[in-house]
């Protein structure tokens, strides 16, 4: 640590990611997200490793599930730009959204939660509306979030930006985050780097076990 003022600045990327401070945050590991990322197969093979590090480290392990509200309980807001998304004139012609319980909503079987792990349903692309995410995180007096998950261009993205503006560290997986094309998840990855770490997994599971 690095004393400055009446704080101190860490000296380096292993001290941010101490187990002791810090999260790691599963982002909408679910079969309609995960299970449609153009780089499904890496994330099958990177994230669970990750996970298992945490655990073995004694890193709080957060998942999420997106847990939309049905278009006729949502904001007008979302609804007009999903029909612009959608290029429809009436809201009644929106693709449904994914309902609590379905396939598409449950999380991929690879990055199954245990016990011990805490489960975040939420209605909005980023983890500090609506949730008792940053509870949990004063609770342990945690100060950096490690996120990983779908998708990098939607929620990931946005939470990052989010807990930046919070005061938070943030550090993202590079290899254990995904979207539906190489495209947006390689842009993705570029504007975070404004806001955060981008590591490889396996620079985090290095520095827990050591």
């Amino acid at each position: 640590m690095k004393e400055f003022s009446r704080t101190t600045i860490p000296a380096g990327l292993e001290e941010i990611m101490d187990p002791a401070k810090a999260v790691l945050l599963v982002w909408d590991m679910q079969n309609d997200q995960a299970g449609g990322a153009f780089n499904k197969e890496e994330l099958i093979r990177r994230a669970p490793p990750l996970i298992t590090a945490a655990r073995k480290a004694g890193v709080k392990i957060v998942f999420t599930r997106s847990t939309p509200f049905a278009w006729e309980e949502e904001s007008p807001s979302f609804v007009w730009r999903a029909m612009k998304e959608q290029n429809v004139d009436e809201p009644s012609k929106l693709k449904p959204r994914r309902v609590r319980g379905s396939f598409g909503w449950q999380i991929m079987e690879p990055f199954t939660p245990e016990q011990a792990d805490t489960i975040l349903d939420k209605r909005r692309p980023t983890v500090f509306i609506g949730t008792e995410f940053e509870i949990l995180l004063h609770n342990r007096s945690a100060t950096t979030i490690i996120i990983a998950g779908c998708t990098t261009d939607g929620g990931v993205e946005a939470t990052v930006r989010d807990g930046f503006y919070r005061g938070y560290f943030m550090v993202v997986v590079k290899d254990c985050v995904g979207t539906y094309t190489e495209k947006g998840h390689l842009e993705a990855l570029k504007r975070m780097e404004r806001f955060a770490d981008v590591v490889e997994s396996a620079e985090i599971i290095e520095s827990w076990q050591r």
